[in-house]
C-alpha cells in the first residue's frame, strides 16, 4: 500500500464515509477510489477533489503527507484593513483582493513564509520548507496550513512587484478575477507554481490572467495539485 492510499483509507474512515460515499463527494467511481485505497493508482488525476472531500491539504497529500485543512474565517466582515506600506504604496491593490492586513499581535512568529525562487520568466519554483517566521494576521487565525511566500518576478506588476510577501489561505473558496496561488504537481520536493489573477475553473482547465505582459493562459487540471487564495499582501515587506 502507497501511503497516499494509507492516508486517504485512514481518513476516510475517519470522518465515517464509505469508499462509494467518498467517490460521490470526489465525482469518479466506488472502483475508482477502490483502486487507489489499494496502491493500485499512485497519482489519481482527481487528487485535488479527492483532498477536499477528506480535508486534506492538496499538495501535503501529494507529498504523502498528512495535512488535516482547518475551519476558515467564514466572516462576512472585510478580510483586509487598508493601509499604506513602507514603501509609500496604496495597500489597496489596483485590481484583486490583496490588502496591507493587521497582525494579531502578542508577537508570536508561528507563520511560515515558503522558499520561493524564479521559476522562468512567469512562474517560480517553491519549496515547503520555511525560510523564516513572520507573526501571523488576523486573516489566517486558525489556519493550521496557511503561509506566506515572496513574490519573485514582475508578471503581476502592478498589483505585485518582487520582494512583496503574499498571505496564502489555503482553505477559503477561490472566485474569478481573485489573486491565487496555483501549485504545479511534482514528482520533487521543489514545486512549479504561479502567482495569477482567477479567470475560470472548468473540468479540464484552470485559466489564469497575468499583467505583464497582459495574457492568459490554461493548465490541465490534472496537473494541479493546489488553487489557493491570496487573502492579503505586504507591500515592500
Amino acid at each position: 500500500m502507497t501511503k497516499l492510499a494509507e492516508i486517504v483509507r485512514q481518513r476516510r474512515r475517519e470522518i465515517g464515509l464509505s469508499q462509494p460515499q467518498l467517490a460521490r463527494r470526489v465525482g469518479v467511481s466506488a472502483q475508482a477510489v477502490q483502486q487507489m485505497e489499494a496502491g493500485e493508482v499512485r497519482r489519481p488525476r482527481y487528487l485535488v477533489e479527492l483532498a477536499n472531500a477528506l480535508g486534506l491539504e492538496p499538495v501535503a497529500l501529494h507529498e504523502g503527507r498528512r495535512v488535516v485543512m482547518g475551519p476558515g474565517t467564514d466572516s462576512d466582515t472585510p478580510l483586509m484593513s487598508p493601509h499604506r506600506g513602507e514603501s509609500g504604496r496604496s495597500s489597496e491593490a489596483p485590481r484583486g483582493n490583496a490588502a496591507f492586513p493587521q497582525a494579531m499581535g502578542g508577537g508570536g512568529r508561528d507563520l511560515p513564509v515558503y522558499a520561493s525562487a524564479q521559476g522562468g520568466p512567469d512562474g517560480m519554483m517553491v519549496s515547503y520548507d520555511p525560510i523564516e517566521w513572520i507573526e501571523r494576521p488576523a486573516p489566517l487565525a486558525g489556519v493550521p496550513s496557511a503561509f506566506a511566500m515572496y513574490v519573485v518576478n514582475d508578471s503581476m506588476e502592478p498589483r505585485y512587484r518582487q520582494g512583496d510577501l503574499l498571505l496564502i489561505h489555503p482553505q477559503r473558496p477561490v472566485r474569478r478575477g481573485a489573486d491565487v496561488l496555483l501549485v504545479m504537481l511534482s514528482d520533487i520536493d521543489d514545486h512549479e507554481a504561479y502567482i495569477k489573477e482567477l479567470v475560470s475553473v472548468t473540468v479540464d482547465n484552470v485559466t489564469l490572467r497575468q499583467l505583464n505582459p497582459d495574457k492568459t493562459f490554461s493548465v490541465p487540471r490534472d496537473r494541479v495539485a493546489g488553487l489557493h487564495l491570496v487573502v492579503g499582501a505586504y507591500y515592500g515587506y
